[in-house]
C-alpha cells in the first residue's frame, strides 16, 4: 500500500536537561509503561464484553428499534441505510483493492488528527508534513490522547458527517436522502479501519511511550464506540441517532464488563480457597 507511514510527535524544546533529569524521567517513564501495561491486562475483559456488547448491538437491530421509535421512521428504510453502509465499504474495498490506494490522503489526515488532539489540549504546533512515505508533526506537548487519536478518530468520516449535519440543519431537510450519508459513512469508516490495520501492522512510534499493548486496548475500545455512533448516525441520518447507538453500546459494554470481573473474582476467590 505505498510507503510506511511514520508519524512521529516530537514536542518543541523537548531538549537534554541534564543527567539527573534525563535519569528521573526515565525511571518514571518505565514505571508509567508498566502500571499502563497491567491496565491494559485488565481492560481485557472489558474489550470482550464491549465486542459482545456491539455484536448484540447489530444483531439485534437495538439501532433500528431505538431510531424507528424516535424519529417515527420507517424500519425498513432504516435497513436500507444499512444496506448502503455495507455498500460503501464494499467500494472502498474495491477502490483501493483494484484502483487506487490514497496513502498520501491517510497520512495527511493522520498528521492533522494529531494536530487538532494537540490544540484541544491547549499545546502549538508546528511543522506538519505529509506525503506518500510518512509524515509528521512537531508538537509543544504530547499525551496518550494527542499519540493514539488518529488511530480511533475516523476523520473523514466525521467531516461527511458534519456536513451533512449542517446542510440538514441550514439548507433543508435531507432525512429522505439519509441512504446516500450511509453509503459515505461506509466508505470512510472502512477507509480508517483498513488504514488504522495497514498503519499499525508496519509499525508506528505513536504507540511506544505508552506501551504497544496498553495502546492497542485504547485503540480497540475507543473505535468499538465510534462504529456505534457512525453506525447509529448512518441508519437514521440524525445525531440523536447516533447518541441513542452509542448509549446502548456502552451501557450494555459496561453490564457485559460488570459480569465477566465479576465471575473472574467469583474463580480467583475458589482458586484461593482450595489453597
Amino acid at each position: 500500500m505505498g510507503g510506511a507511514d511514520t508519524a512521529t510527535l516530537r514536542p518543541v524544546g523537548a531538549v537534554a536537561q541534564g543527567a539527573a533529569v534525563a535519569s528521573g524521567a526515565t525511571t518514571g517513564g518505565f514505571v508509567l509503561r508498566v502500571l499502563k501495561l497491567l491496565l491494559g491486562i485488565l481492560l481485557i475483559p472489558a474489550c470482550i464484553a464491549f465486542s459482545i456488547a456491539f455484536r448484540d448491538v447489530v444483531h439485534d437491530w437495538c439501532v433500528v428499534i431505538r431510531v424507528s421509535e424516535i424519529l417515527h421512521l420507517d424500519p425498513a428504510g432504516i435497513v436500507t441505510c444499512a444496506h448502503w453502509l455495507l455498500g460503501g465499504m464494499a467500494v472502498f474495498a474495491a477502490v483501493a483493492c483494484i484502483l487506487w490506494r490514497p496513502v498520501l490522503v491517510y497520512v495527511f489526515g493522520h498528521e492533522l488528527v494529531h494536530a487538532l488532539a494537540t490544540w484541544m489540549c491547549l499545546g502549538k504546533v508546528t511543522n506538519l508534513s505529509a506525503s506518500t512515505s510518512g509524515g509528521q508533526v512537531t508538537t509543544s506537548k504530547s499525551n496518550t490522547f494527542i499519540r493514539l487519536a488518529p488511530y480511533f478518530v475516523p476523520l473523514y468520516a466525521l467531516l461527511a458527517a458534519g456536513l451533512w449535519m449542517a446542510l440538514d440543519a441550514w439548507w433543508k431537510p435531507l432525512g429522505d436522502h439519509r441512504y446516500i450519508l450511509a453509503g459515505v459513512l461506509g466508505f470512510f469508516w472502512a477507509f480508517h479501519v483498513g488504514f488504522t490495520v495497514w498503519s499499525l501492522h508496519r509499525g508506528q512510534s505513536d504507540l511506544k511511550p505508552d506501551g504497544w499493548f496498553f495502546s492497542m486496548v485504547t485503540i480497540y475500545l475507543a473505535n468499538i464506540l465510534m462504529a456505534a455512533a457512525l453506525l447509529g448516525l448512518a441508519v437514521g441520518g440524525k445525531p440523536r441517532c447516533a447518541w441513542e447507538a452509542l448509549k446502548a453500546t456502552a451501557t450494555h459494554g459496561y453490564e457485559e464488563s460488570g459480569e465477566i470481573y465479576r465471575d473472574l473474582g467469583q474463580g480467583v476467590e475458589r482458586i484461593v480457597r482450595r489453597k
